[in-house]
């Protein structure tokens, strides 16, 4: 999601702004805590890419914190392998005879491994680069039930950065393709997403930056055993945010994007702390 940071791993990605350009040697980690609200029926998942499911349960409100943490490790001057644990706890509103209950769940949701691998500059001063991300295990939710799976999707993304100072430009272009699951006695197919952005960093001084986002998302049909549940729909977001560089290997991001239709989220709330070992 842009300024939702959990959403834009790349090689090139750096602790302090003035090494936006340089690549990070050895190893690094990122942990983001997100916090999503939303009153359209919808349980949203954050990673790789937000992802909305309207699995037919007649929903009030949903509220989630999700907790990221991801360790980046430099192959070589253009690659990075990415490891991606995530936690949630979520607090689900139905409608019953008093008004409203509650249901809340505290879960180990996916564990994510991929790669990312940076290309020489093309034209222009443009940084390109490509990440591929697959899920070993992931827990699977539909209605009432659970599954635990295992590559069950993958995500891509491409992206091409751009430094004029003082603006750090980014147009990215992601996917994630789910595959059928097995869900309690059910055929699943999570909706496949499709992601066109623009991130813009304001850099103020060598310690600070004005982050903002601009993403359109694309979501495929929900289906049960075949049959259509939900039709496909768009998730647009806009967000802002800014980064703060604490010392020599620590810095801070804190973000807020909200939805521009209906059904996407009322508002995402990100705190993201970067670390250079």
């Amino acid at each position: 999601m842009g300024v939702l940071l959990s959403q834009q791993l790349t090689a090139s990605d750096a602790v302090t702004i003035d090494s936006i350009f340089k690549h990070n040697d050895g190893l690094r980690s990122m942990t983001t805590l997100d916090f999503v609200t939303s009153g359209s029926g919808r349980r949203f998942s954050t990673y790789p890419t937000l992802i909305g499911i309207d699995d037919g349960s007649v929903l009030i409100d949903s509220k989630k914190v999700a907790l990221n943490q991801t360790f980046l490790y430099a192959l070589n001057e253009k690659a990075d392998l990415i490891v991606s644990a995530n936690g949630f706890y979520q607090n689900l509103q139905y409608p019953d005879s008093n008004g409203f209950s509650d249901a809340t769940d505290t879960n180990f949701d996916a564990l994510w491994v991929g790669v990312n691998y940076q290309f020489d500059v093309l034209f222009a001063e443009f940084k390109p680069s490509v990440t591929f991300q697959i899920p070993f295990y992931e827990k699977s939710f539909y209605q009432s039930s659970d599954s635990d799976d295992s590559l069950k999707a993958f995500s891509t993304r491409l992206a091409l950065r751009n430094y004029s100072d003082p603006l750090v430009s980014t147009f990215y272009l992601s996917s994630t393709q789910n595959f059928k699951r097995k869900i309690g006695v059910k055929d699943v197919e999570y909706p496949d997403s499709y992601s066109l952005g623009l991130d813009l960093s304001l850099i103020l001084n060598p310690k600070a930056s004005i982050n903002f986002n601009f993403e359109q998302r694309y979501q495929t049909v929900l289906k049960e055993n075949k049959r259509e549940v939900n039709p496909s729909t768009t998730l647009p977001t806009m967000g802002l945010g800014a980064t703060y560089s604490i010392n020599q290997t620590n810095s801070i991001t804190i973000s807020s994007n909200v939805g521009n239709s209906s059904n996407s989220p009322d508002s995402v709330v990100a705190i993201s702390l970067w670390h250079k070992f």
